[in-house]
């Protein structure tokens, strides 16, 4: 967790460009194309628009620029040429690298400019929808300062409801997927082995890492909440892929019933041991913590939530600057504390306590000084 700050519990700004049921957080501001969306970190505030096509965005907090275009698909032969049309418009000399991302054409490249410096990104929308060419840059003589911010803008982009479970194209360019290997998983009780690949867990605390130095520059500002659920949020979509099989390897002999699953996962974190690291992000990536099975709060209680979001059962997350903790809030049956979200009242799990679901220190207990971060996998607007 991070230290005590005043925390304003104010939503800003958030850029949702829809698929069919993709949510809004509440007092959004929300831009509607067809296709694509984009999470963008807080501060970004829309300059200039043209149709649905076009958008210029600034951030008001950092020097920074969005540029985005939605081009036809016959415009250009490939993703390269797309993503060189844009770069060629800032008469950028950055190396351009082509991929593929969600098993389609993308192209990645550096922006260098005689002013400015950043990233740009071209993906191929789903169902020969079109190309999407993002450029994210900032006054050359910060933008070393402002990677974080520009990647991560980048790398918030979702072309498909399948791309919300998956790391951004940045991601995917830095980490390639590897070989699938086995890792020793144990619930306490029986161990067997479970598919990872070799670099997740180095390229999931590489994402945890940039977000976590990312969030630290809202901290003081207004917009430090919606910021904080922001970072969970993408943890939990890059981490979701990587866990996906090993989840399920595990789940498959686990109860299938809301409240014995509950139980059951909610008994496994417990089991943790408890580590923090005040050098870096302090936060285990979640591959790490399923294997090793260490982490503190925060990181515990999203692995649970993911977990059971990846079984079929609508978890969130529920942080608290003032406690300095976090627990897991699960929708099943049962008595005790419960958190309301979107309209739903959800039990809290505490991962550090040995205490059964719905159970709290009392002094803990104010709702008012928790928020909740909900996940893609059961999307309220309400949630937001």
């Amino acid at each position: 967790m991070y230290p005590k700050k005043n925390l304003p519990a104010k939503i800003v700004f958030f850029l949702a460009l829809t698929l069919a049921a993709l949510p809004a957080r509440l007092n959004a501001e929300v831009l509607g194309s067809d296709g694509w969306a984009l999470d963008i970190p807080e501060g970004y505030i829309l300059a200039e628009k043209s149709g649905t096509t076009r958008y210029h965005l600034t951030n008001s907090l950092y020097p920074v620029e969005l540029q985005i275009a939605v081009y036809p698909l016959s415009q250009f032969p490939d993703a390269s040429k797309a993503l060189a049309h844009v770069t060629g418009q800032l008469k950028s000399t950055g190396t351009e690298v082509s991929l593929s991302w969600r098993n389609r054409r993308a192209a990645i490249g550096r922006i260098e400019a005689k002013s400015v410096a950043g990233w740009a990104e071209a993906v191929e929308l789903d169902n020969k929808k079109g190309w999407l060419a993002l450029a994210c840059y900032a006054d050359e003589a910060r933008a070393v300062e402002l990677e974080a911010l520009m990647v991560s803008t980048l790398d918030s982009v979702c072309t498909d409801q399948g791309s919300y479970f998956e790391s951004g194209p940045m991601t995917a360019f830095a980490w390639p997927k590897g070989k699938e290997v086995g890792k020793k998983f144990t619930d306490g009780n029986a161990s067997q082995n479970v598919p990872l690949r070799e670099d997740d867990e180095s390229a999931a605390q590489s994402v945890v890492d940039r977000e976590f130095s990312l969030l630290t520059a809202y901290l003081g500002s207004e917009y430090v909440i919606p910021a904080w659920q922001r970072y969970y949020r993408m943890i939990w979509r890059d981490s979701w892929a990587r866990l996906t099989k090993a989840i399920f390897s595990v789940g498959a002999g686990w109860p299938t019933d809301s409240r014995a699953l509950t139980e059951k996962t909610l008994a496994w974190t417990q089991s943790f041991s408890y580590e923090r690291n005040f050098s870096g992000s302090d936060f285990t990536n979640l591959p790490e913590a399923f294997i090793e099975r260490k982490g503190d709060c925060d990181a515990r209680a999203l692995l649970m939530v993911l977990m059971l979001n990846e079984l079929g059962v609508d978890a969130v997350l529920l942080v608290s600057p003032d406690y300095s903790h976090a627990v897991a809030a699960v929708d099943c049956p049962g008595e005790g504390a419960r958190f309301t979200v979107g309209g739903k009242k959800y039990l809290l799990c505490d991962t550090t306590a040995k205490v059964g679901p719905g159970l709290i220190a009392a002094d803990m207990a104010d709702p008012a000084k928790w928020f909740a971060v909900s996940f893609f996998a059961f999307p309220q607007a309400e949630k937001r």
